[in-house]
């Protein structure tokens, strides 16, 4: 009988110790009069060495678990503030948040001395079982107690688990009666948003329940669930099981937020280059980006815009926007025009507005349109502007400002010389008429008029005894050379104009693309002087033919 009743009480014994026993170290909090020479943080160190000093003597081996600052803000009621309990309102805080014991340690002033005072109670009995009382001139010293006194302080602890009656033989029972003494056991659904969470009940991890969603088997009774996600802060809470299909549902908080990045680009250049992010000197792409709650570096960067730099602070679950207006970037141009070696004055025109002529000196906005500008034609300028530096560019231009005017008055003489050669061949042509009339019986007159008039060509005096058919069939040859110059001339001035106005309008993204449409723009331009020069050529042989 003596050898079952010690192993009930062995039994019994391990069911007790198996049970984790929960220890709360509460903020240090600080009397009025003590608020002003202790500041916050250095009471919140005061705390933690406190708590390191509990974690030392009630290690987590011997099944004692010290609980975080998060725990046992995250168990308290909405608004519950534990900074000013003291006495009773301890152990209805220790209640709150299920610790099996609670201890805080509160800072005041005697005299020009700071105090410090530190109370353990045991919650289930709301008995005060230890206490230590001490003070310092500064700080360091009242550190200095907690270390000295702490290791005995928590002690206690352990002591509260003993048996302090007196020896002795009770008395005997009939022990030939059972009945079962066990618990109900219901089954509980764990879950979370988002899923994947590792769940812990009473500390304990469950075999069959490695992440969420799932289900497990439960005593009934108080049970303390804590779910873990990496990048989320634990969730943790005390729920009473007391019937089948219970829901514990737990909702992450992300320690973690997002930045999203949406500037206002103003103008009509932000499709000319690409907005590059940069985040703590990690170049990232897109618009919206997941970071770490705390201080960041940021730095944007565009083409045509003043870069932006700021340090943005991320919250847990929040999102931050920025969508200010960046503003357009500035260098300097000095650009000078030359035709054949010689410098030009030209009107210069920068994003469709007149800014003067050349040579020009000054400030222009980045990824700016430049162009030359005569009577009747245009020549873009294509360079690589640089952030608030000088760029010098000499251009070359295709024609002299007024050689499109040169162009037409040439074209205009030519015509007023077909005229006045057209006048000149009627003239010869009814001279003609009247000599052969008087000389010629009237059967034959018409017939050799219309003869002389067909074979004489403009300008030529009209001698009846030469024949005409050679002079008229080189002139139609000389006159179909010189329209098919001029129109090759013509299709291929269309051809680089076209070729080189397209260029013009694509954005480059980068320096290569730069030089890239700069070669193809000029080739272009050649092109299309070249087909000009050829169809004033022909235009001119067209006309010589006419004459001769």
């Amino acid at each position: 009988m003596n050898n079952f009743k010690f192993f009930l009480l062995l039994l019994v014994s391990l069911v007790v110790t198996s049970q984790a026993t929960y220890v709360a170290v509460l903020e240090t909090g600080a009397d009025a009069s003590a608020k002003d020479g202790v500041s916050l943080s250095d009471r919140q160190y005061l705390t933690n060495v406190l708590r390191e000093e509990a974690v030392k003597e009630l290690p987590a081996v011997q099944n004692y678990t010290i609980m975080t600052r998060e725990n046992i803000q995250q168990m308290l009621p909405p608004g519950k503030a534990i900074e000013d309990c003291e006495g009773s309102c301890l152990v209805e805080t220790g209640k709150n948040i299920a610790a099996d014991f609670i201890c805080q340690a509160r800072v005041g002033r005697f005299g020009t001395s700071l105090t410090l005072s530190a109370e353990l109670y045991e919650t289930a009995g709301n008995k005060l079982i230890a206490s230590f009382n001490g003070r310092g001139q500064n700080v360091e010293e009242l550190l200095e107690l907690i270390k000295k006194e702490a290791p005995a302080f928590f002690r206690n602890v352990k002591g509260t688990s003993g048996f302090a009656g007196f020896g002795g033989i009770g008395a005997i029972e009939n022990a030939g009666g059972f009945s079962y003494g066990g618990k109900q056991r219901f089954i509980v659904e764990i879950t979370s948003t988002p899923e994947g969470a590792v769940p812990t009940i009473d500390g304990k991890a469950i075999p069959k329940c490695l992440s969420t969603p799932c289900k497990v088997q439960i005593e009934e009774g108080n049970h303390r669930f804590v779910a873990s996600l990496e990048r989320y802060d634990d969730a943790e809470m005390l729920v009473d099981i007391k019937t089948n299909n219970q829901k514990v549902d737990f909702q992450m908080m992300p320690n973690f937020g997002w930045l999203e990045i949406n500037p206002v680009l103003p103008g009509n250049v932000a499709s000319k280059g690409k907005l590059a992010v940069t985040i703590d000197g990690t170049r990232l792409d897109g618009k919206k980006f997941e970071m770490e709650a705390g201080v960041h570096k940021v730095l944007l960067s565009h083409p045509c815009f003043d870069p932006v730099e700021f340090n943005v602070s991320i919250a847990k679950n929040k999102t931050e926007i920025f969508n200010q207006e960046l503003v357009r970037g500035n260098g300097g141009l000095e650009l000078a025009a030359e035709h054949n070696g010689e410098p030009q004055s030209v009107a210069l025109f920068i994003d469709g507005t007149e800014s003067g002529s050349t040579p020009y000196s000054g400030t222009i906005p980045l990824c700016a349109d430049v162009r030359l500008k005569g009577d009747g034609w245009t020549d873009k300028v294509v360079f690589e502007p640089k952030w608030h530096e000088v760029v010098h560019v000499t251009h070359q231009l295709a024609f002299t400002p007024d050689s499109i005017v040169n162009v037409q008055d040439s074209l205009q003489a030519i015509a007023d010389s077909l005229a006045e050669a057209q006048a000149l061949a009627e003239a010869q042509a009814q001279a003609v008429t009247d000599t052969v009339a008087a000389v010629t019986p009237d059967s034959v007159k018409l017939t050799q008029v219309e003869e002389v008039v067909e074979t004489t060509n403009v300008g030529e005096s009209v001698p009846t005894n030469v024949n005409s058919k050679p002079s008229k069939k080189l002139r139609w040859i000389t006159l179909g050379v010189s329209a098919g110059v001029a129109v090759t001339g013509t299709v291929l001035a269309i051809v680089g104009n076209n070729k080189a106005k397209t260029e013009s309008e694509v954005a480059p993204v980068n320096p290569s693309e730069y030089k890239d449409q700069h070669d193809k723009i000029q080739s272009g331009q050649t092109l299309r002087n070249v087909g000009l020069i050829f169809a004033i050529l022909g235009a001119a042989g067209v006309g010589v033919s006419f004459l001769f």
